[in-house]
């Protein structure tokens, strides 16, 4: 079996959507490549890792640090320990695929092909020395998949060195929920707290329904102390939980919140993804088959069809969303409705798994290597 080596300069435990992405896709090329994963640091045995993040196969997980912080001269470090890496089990059939802009620098400079995967714009001085290094004979053996299509716009990379894949999901992962009690009159959301995805605005809108409550579950540690003391007694911070654990949350609430903002950020609030995203929650959303509520985003324009497989609503005017969510809790007649759109929901993120973003990928790769 041909050798698929991944790197990133993440570490586990991990809270991120980064950490799903990555797992579920090297999960997913383990159907048809012996995947060796390199990062950063793990502290994490692969059984538990398995579990917690609902992964099907088997593959190997390598650390090429002791320590879980990173910086600029760290990552050059990790870059030269996976190239190494690879020259001891890789040869010339070996697919390289990496989240890594400096490994995938050093990659190629060493005449090496590689995919680079890229979710934003880059800052600081990997974005100086990314923009000279594009300028050398070396950005040739580059690679790269774009998490969005306006991502192009920024770098203007080559239409035949790239490729647009939208996140996904694992169907599976929803099949067999454990069946548990449903929160009756409650919405629900799960992700990150950083700024630009919705949390003030849910508090706002908890204020307008006082019968309803608001289930909001991520890492605690990030979010705005203001908001975790000022909260009204019908929202309930929850902290994170495992991902294995997000399709039987999801599955006790009628209502599932995604209200974005125009700019969204990750990363402690440092780096603005709303231009480019393609949120990984929202295909566990769609799988879920709940009624999903969402803000008016053009960066999703291509998944969510308003009436069709959610609903969805101006940022600026909280009244539609408080009257939207009575008349899906209130009015019976709304049921039928709700049953059609859950279904177009389901039917949805079948388009969007994560085996098929890797036959695609593959299918772009072997015009390649």
């Amino acid at each position: 079996m041909n050798k698929l080596i991944y790197v990133s300069d993440i570490s586990f435990p991990n809270t991120s959507a980064q950490a799903i992405q990555i797992l579920k896709m090297c999960d997913e090329f383990s159907n048809k490549y012996k995947v060796h994963l390199l990062i950063n640091n793990n502290t994490q045995s692969f059984k538990s890792i398995k579990k917690n993040y609902n992964l099907k196969s088997i593959f190997y997980i390598k650390q090429l640090s002791n320590k879980r912080n990173v910086n600029f001269f760290k990552r050059i470090n990790l870059a030269m320990n996976a190239f190494n890496y690879f020259k001891k089990i890789g040869d010339d059939k070996t697919i390289i695929f990496s989240r890594s802009i400096i490994t995938s620098m050093v990659f190629s400079f060493f005449g090496i092909k590689n995919f680079l995967e890229i979710h934003h714009q880059n800052s600081g001085l990997t974005n100086i020395i990314f923009k000279i290094f594009r300028f050398t004979k070396y950005c040739n053996k580059q690679y790269y998949v774009l998490i969005h299509k306006n991502l192009n716009s920024h770098f203007n990379f080559k239409k035949e060195k790239f490729i647009v894949l939208d996140d996904g999901v694992d169907l599976k992962d929803f099949k067999h929920v454990q069946k548990k009690n449903k929160i009756k009159l409650s919405c629900v959301y799960t992700g990150s707290f950083y700024r630009g995805k919705g949390i003030e605005f849910i508090l706002k809108l908890s204020k307008l329904l006082p019968n309803i409550n608001f289930y909001l579950y991520g890492d605690i540690s990030t979010l705005n102390k203001q908001n975790l003391l000022s909260n009204p007694k019908n929202v309930f911070f929850k902290n994170h939980v495992a991902y294995n654990k997000i399709p039987s949350v999801l599955s006790r609430f009628k209502v599932i919140l995604m209200p974005y903002s125009e700019k969204v950020y990750v990363k402690s609030n440092s780096v603005e993804v709303g231009k480019y995203m393609s949120p990984l929650k929202l295909f566990d959303y769609l799988a879920s088959g709940r009624t999903l509520l969402a803000s008016c985003h053009e960066n999703y324009s291509h998944l969510l069809k308003d009436n069709f497989n959610c609903y969805l609503l101006n940022i600026n005017q909280v009244e539609s969303w408080k009257k939207l969510i009575e008349k899906i809790f209130f009015e019976k007649s709304f049921n039928k409705k709700l049953l059609k759109l859950n279904i177009n929901a389901v039917n949805t993120a079948k388009k969007y798994t994560w085996k098929i973003r890797v036959d695609k990928f593959l299918k772009f790769s072997k015009k390649i290597i």
